[in-house]
This record gives C-alpha cells, sequence and structure tokens, in this order.
C-alpha cells in the first residue's frame, strides 16, 4: 500500500473498533458493516489518487457549456435523440444496458450533470430547474437537434419535466422511469424521506457515502463506476442536489399542473422498495399512487408497471425501457386506447388511461 492507502487502512481500522467489530460471533453485524466502511474508504483512496487518470478516459466527448464542461456520449443515428437523464448520484454509464438494446435503432446520448461521471462541477444552487437549463445548453452546444426523446429516471424525472415545460417544442416523447413525483415530500409518511439527512445538508453537514451502481450495472464498467462515484467532484455533486431536492420538487408543485404536448410513458417498479422503517407497505401504496398520477400529465399516456423491476428501473428491465422508447420515437402510434388494458406482451402489466386518439406525427 501507498502511505495514503494506510492512512486509510488505519481510519477503517479506527472506526472499526469504535462500531464494536470483532471476531466474536455476536459481533458480525459489525465486523461487516466495518469491512464495508474499510472496501469504500479504500475506493475512496484509489478514486481519489489516480482521479486524473480515471477523468482522462472519458468516452464521447467533453462540451463547454460556458460556466463549465459537461460529458456527453452521443452514439447511432436517426431522430429523434433520445436522452437519458439519471438520478441523484447517477450517471451514464448505469446507461449501458438501455443504450446496448437501442443500438442500431436511434441516436442515443448518455451524458454526466455537473460534479458526476467526467462532467466538471458547476455554479450553485443545483436545482432540476439548472440541470433542464444546462442541458439544453449542452445539447445546443453539441450540435444535437431536436426533437428530442427524453428519458429521467427517479430526480431526473423532475428534471426532464422542466425541460419539457420549458422548450415544449423540442420534446417528441417522456419517458419516466419509477420518477420521483413533486408531492413526494408533503404524501410519503415521514419515514420515508430522508429529513434528518436532508436537513444536516443544508445545515453544511457532509456526505460521507454514495449510492453504489446498482445490480444491473455492467461488471465491466463496475471498477470505473465506484473509482467516478468516490471522487470529491461526485460527492459534492451528491450533496449539493439532495440538499436542494426539495425545492427541486416543489418547484414544480408551486408552478401547478402542466400538461405536457408530448406523449408519456411512466414506467414504474413492481417490486417494493420501503421497508418498515420508512413506512412499509403504506409508503409503497403512495408511491404507486403517485406513479400513477403521473399519466395525467399528458392526454397521450401509459402507464407501465415492469414486472421483476425495483427503483433501479432502467438497469433492471432495460428491455422495457429500450420498448417504451421505440414506441415513443415510431412514426406511429395505436389509435385507441382502452382503459385499464393489460398487454399480453409478457414482462410487464400495461396501464393505459383512457385517452383521445394518439395522432401520427
Amino acid at each position: 500500500m501507498t502511505r495514503y492507502d494506510d492512512a486509510v487502512r488505519k481510519r477503517a481500522a479506527r472506526l472499526l473498533r469504535m462500531s464494536g467489530g470483532g471476531v466474536a460471533p455476536s459481533r458480525a453485524v459489525s465486523l461487516l458493516a466495518g469491512l464495508c466502511l474499510l472496501g469504500a474508504l479504500v475506493a475512496a483512496a484509489a478514486a481519489q489518487a489516480n482521479g486524473s487518470s480515471v477523468l482522462a478516459r472519458h468516452p464521447g466527448r467533453m462540451v463547454d457549456i460556458g460556466t463549465h464542461a459537461l460529458h456527453l456520449d452521443c452514439r447511432g443515428t436517426g431522430m429523434p435523440v433520445v436522452v437519458l437523464e439519471s438520478g441523484i448520484g447517477g450517471f451514464s454509464l448505469e446507461w449501458h444496458a438501455v443504450r446496448q438494446a437501442l443500438a442500431g435503432q436511434a441516436r442515443v446520448c448518455a451524458y454526466d450533470r455537473a460534479g458526476y461521471g467526467w462532467s466538471e462541477p458547476g455554479p450553485m444552487p443545483r436545482t432540476a430547474r439548472r440541470s433542464a437549463a444546462e442541458l439544453a445548453m449542452l445539447l445546443a452546444a453539441a450540435g444535437e437537434r431536436p426533437p428530442y426523446l427524453l428519458a429521467g429516471h427517479s430526480y431526473g424525472g423532475l428534471i426532464v419535466r422542466e425541460f419539457a415545460a420549458r422548450w415544449p417544442e423540442k420534446v417528441a416523447g417522456i419517458a419516466l422511469l419509477d420518477a420521483a413525483a413533486p408531492e413526494q415530500f408533503t404524501r410519503l409518511p415521514p419515514g420515508a424521506l430522508p429529513r434528518a439527512y436532508l436537513a444536516a445538508l443544508a445545515g453544511g453537514g457532509r456526505v460521507f457515502s454514495m449510492p453504489r451502481p446498482a445490480a444491473g450495472f455492467a461488471p465491466s464498467m463496475r471498477t470505473l463506476g465506484l473509482q467516478l462515484m468516490m471522487l470529491p467532484k461526485a460527492r459534492h455533486a451528491y450533496q449539493a442536489e439532495m440538499r436542494d431536492f426539495e425545492r427541486s420538487a416543489r418547484a414544480l408543485v408551486d408552478a401547478g399542473k402542466r400538461t405536457l404536448r408530448a406523449p408519456l410513458v411512466v414506467i414504474s417498479r413492481a417490486r417494493a422498495e420501503f421497508d418498515e422503517r420508512a413506512g412499509g407497505e403504506r409508503a409503497e401504496q403512495v408511491w404507486q399512487e403517485m406513479q400513477a398520477g403521473m399519466r395525467r400529465l399528458s392526454a397521450r399516456a401509459d402507464h407501465w408497471i415492469a414486472a421483476g423491476a425495483g427503483h433501479q428501473v432502467h438497469a433492471d428491465r432495460p428491455d422495457l425501457v429500450a420498448h417504451a422508447l421505440r414506441e415513443l420515437g415510431a412514426p406511429d402510434q395505436p389509435d385507441v386506447y382502452t382503459t385499464d388494458a393489460v398487454s399480453a406482451q409478457p414482462g410487464y402489466a400495461r396501464l393505459v388511461l383512457a385517452a383521445p386518439p394518439w395522432p401520427l406525427r
């Protein structure tokens, strides 16, 4: 180990002792937690030590939008252009499986918001509205012409909704993937919201952990993904977005119910994510109600429930996300919807809002 790695190891050992970690069977849980902490700290050390080399190996290109440069990776050909928007703590590599599923069928652009992945940090505050504006500048500076198909996962759903509300003429369709709901801070049970964590961040607290890559993350990219997620700039971006998460959500609530011009597909998880400490079944019921309610954002809307998928819908069911994007980008669409129709296609239940015919585009 280098001197820096040795310091990290000693710090982890000290924290492990503080947590009660030992070899006794009764301390197994504490030991496991300590080992996980050790792994995270060593990964952080490696990321910081090799930050320059990691950041130099980016796919795609860096695009200057004036205040900072953002990483953009566009592949394929065709119109409309598919644009992929990650949740808090996420970045371009997590869309690998979706991009593979769409290979040869569309032009697909994945990018990193300010501070994440290979992108440079951006100005504050890091609200969804600011991120939507930066996405518009990025696509324009990169020469990616509209219209766009926007796919937003979790917090990214707030960003694509802001984009579609501000530039409706540039949007051909929207896919919301187990997306955050603007009203979730008032509707979800208190245990389902990290209010203490958010309050600590608002008071200047620090982030000591980052989201792990989803289970469906490509194994060949997992180490690189972990290194990028542990860089200080990524931690700062995560902290900044979490601090303004509720503010970003309330901004959409305060703007009233915006009807989207573009067709919409809402894809929500089938696997429950909230445990008893986070509200359990009640929290899951409210979450699913909010997911179903999003189909009212457009007169042309589908709601799909992805069998076998948890919150990371695009990692658990990239095939289904790609199928939705193909449908949104098709030159013609089904011209009749029936209420509560269930698709015969295997792998998901399709709940359809009764709506006027979906016109040819």
